[in-house]
């Protein structure tokens, strides 16, 4: 099974909810994927998709207690900090969260380590990367910035680039996206993918309480009014336009053989 890498370049992007997104998408499929965090972790121990999915996460962290007088008497502790990731890559069947601030962390270490040498010599699996944009100019840039980064160096053998557009603070009409992106990195295969705005009135509890979509789409409106403290027909109308919402995205994911 593929590893599939949900990542962006800034907070706020989405990037944890794609990582979600893929995840259910293939247990839906009848898959066994694993999940991993190599994002920031608070006073919990948990990052955010960890606090999704208690219990279920391997969270690597972001390296944080790896400080500058650590390295000054081990100068290879930051890299080799990063080679747990190296074996989660090696074994392929995990989704992977990536932390925008952890982003440059992990392609120096694999720049350094020389991995995309060592998993194409080892035939480990296909590496699937999304990198998840809002509708704003910086945040487009900035993705442009790091698919350049990521093909025009080498320094992870992946198979597909998905660039997730998030709708949720507006449309890309007025953005020309795949342009912007084109200039940055000519000629490189980069597929676009959808993830329209949640509507449904559930969204804001599934945040607030960590509940994770299949746990919400699994429950009856009953159960959602109970678990929210909400009335019956915002809790069936919400779990509807959920329902709808999550299939649109499962379409979307059909597009990247999810």
């Amino acid at each position: 099974m593929k590893t599939y890498i949900s990542a962006a370049y800034a907070g706020g992007q989405g990037k944890t909810t794609v990582a979600q997104m893929i995840y259910s998408a293939l247990v839906r499929h009848g898959e066994e994927p694993k999940l991993v965090a190599a994002d920031y972790v608070d006073e919990s121990a948990h990052s955010k998709i960890g606090k999704f999915f208690p219990g279920q996460v391997l969270e690597l962290g972001i390296g944080a207690e790896l400080g500058s007088g650590k390295s000054e008497n081990d100068l290879n502790a930051p890299l080799r900090y990063w080679d747990r990731l190296g074996g989660v890559l090696l074994s392929g069947g995990s989704v992977v969260d990536v932390g925008a601030n952890v982003v440059p962390q992990l392609l120096q270490w694999a720049k350094h380590r020389h991995v995309s040498r060592i998993l194409r010599s080892r035939n480990a699996p296909e590496i699937e990367l999304f990198l998840t944009t809002r509708a704003e100019k910086h945040a487009v840039e900035n993705i442009a910035t790091l698919v350049t980064e990521i093909m025009e160096q080498d320094v992870l053998p992946i198979a597909n680039v998905y660039v997730v557009k998030n709708e949720v603070g507006g449309s890309f009409n007025a953005i020309e996206i795949t342009k912007v992106i084109a200039k940055a990195a000519p000629g490189r295969n980069v597929q676009y993918l959808t993830l329209p705005r949640c509507t449904s009135e559930l969204w804001p509890h599934l945040e607030r309480t960590f509940t994770n979509l299949d746990v919400a789409l699994g429950l009856s409106a009953d159960e959602l009014a109970d678990k929210f403290g909400l009335d019956i027909w915002t809790a069936t109308a919400g779990h509807a336009d959920l329902q709808s919402w999550a299939e649109a995205v499962y379409e979307e994911f059909k597009k990247a053989n999810v």
